[in-house]
Parts: C-alpha cells; structure tokens; sequence
C-alpha cells in the first residue's frame, strides 16, 4: 500500500503523522518512507533515529523532490509492502506527484479558520490528481486538537460539509509527540504518555481498515 501525508498548509503534524504512520508499518513488514517535503523533517527524524540503536524497527528512508516521487518512487515502491510519502507544505510538483503515485491520502488539518481555507485550496489539487489516479482514496485526520476547546467540534461540521471522509480518531496537541520526534522515535517507544499512544495506535488502526 503506498500513502501519501500531503497539505499545503505547515504545521498541522504532517511529518509527525509520517514517521508514526511509517514506524507502525515497518513492524508488520518491510516499508519506505519518502521524504518529500523541502523542510526534510522526517529524514532529519530517521537520522536522529539512526543515532540511537534502541529503536527497532525503522523504515527505510530516502529523499526524493518533484517528479522523482512519482517516476522513483514508483520504481522503488515494488521492493517494499508499504511506502509513505511525506509531502506538501505547499503546493508543488512534489506534492502533486505524491497524490499520483499514492493509493491512499492522508490530509493532517488543523481546527481553524486558516485550515479550513488551505484545505480548500487543497481540494482543488487533489481533485486534478483524482484525474489521473481515480482510485485515490482520501481520508482526513484532525490533528493538533486542543481538547479545552470547541474548535474541533466546529471544523468536523465544516468537513462533513465537505462530503470528505473524516476519520474518528483525533490527535491532540501533545509534548509526547514532540518529544518523540525530536530523538527519533515513535511514542509507542517513548511510552510515557498513554493518551497519546492511545491516539495514534487507532489511527493507525482505522487508516487499515
């Protein structure tokens, strides 16, 4: 299965959503993670995961831009059971060709009126690539929640508007998840905020389905 991590807009846990997403299917079988996003966040995570031997499995992990995630990465695709392309940031060739190349999309978004504009900016993309790649199977995750308030709530009426396919898993603003980022894991392999692995082992569940 190939996935791509795409928005135009920074900051909503894009590269985050990468690696765990990725890290979680390396452990069922062999999986490339395509950093294609300028911003190298999930190559700089995979080195400092390198850095430390206690974290097992890994992804496999490369950086390709533009075109050469979809011409490359399809031909490194047929060696492995999954890939995860982290793109986006902007719009882009990069970002364009992920959605090409990808079976299913992932759209990390934010609980604001500024990610509500992006990802109609957004939509727009997906739907030149859906041109191309009909069978491209979009899902959106709400990410970066704060619980205290009723944003979250607000944003998922906006996107049933939209006649998307929200998951049910959200994931909230948490330390853990920076934290883990920073030394190169996942927050399983942290494991000191169970709420937070608790998120993300369901989206991980409810993105397989």
């Amino acid at each position: 299965m190939i996935y791509a991590v795409v928005n135009t807009k920074g900051g909503v846990g894009k590269s985050t959503t990468a690696v765990h997403l990725a890290t979680m299917l390396a452990r069922l079988g062999k999986t490339l993670l395509i950093d294609g996003d300028p911003q190298a966040s999930a190559a700089s995570w995979a080195a400092w995961r390198r850095d430390n031997a206690n974290y097992d499995p890994s992804p496999t992990t490369t950086c390709l831009a533009g075109k050469a995630i979809l011409t490359e990465g399809k031909q490194l695709a047929a060696g492995f059971e999954n890939v995860v392309v982290d793109a986006g940031g902007r719009d882009s060739i990069g970002l364009r060709s992920a959605l090409l190349l990808a079976q299913k999309a992932i759209i990390p978004i934010g609980a604001s009126n500024l990610d509500a504009a992006a990802l109609t900016d957004l939509m727009t993309i997906v739907e030149l690539a859906r041109d191309y790649n009909a069978e491209l199977d979009l899902r959106v995750l709400l990410t970066r929640v704060d619980p205290r308030t009723k944003d979250a709530a607000e944003m998922m009426s906006f996107l049933a508007e939209q006649n998307l396919v929200v998951l049910s898993t959200h994931v909230s603003e948490r330390v853990a998840f920076r934290r883990a980022i920073g030394e190169g894991a996942i927050v399983q392999e942290l494991g000191r905020d169970q709420a937070a692995i608790a998120e993300i082992e369901a989206f991980f569940k409810e993105i397989q389905a």
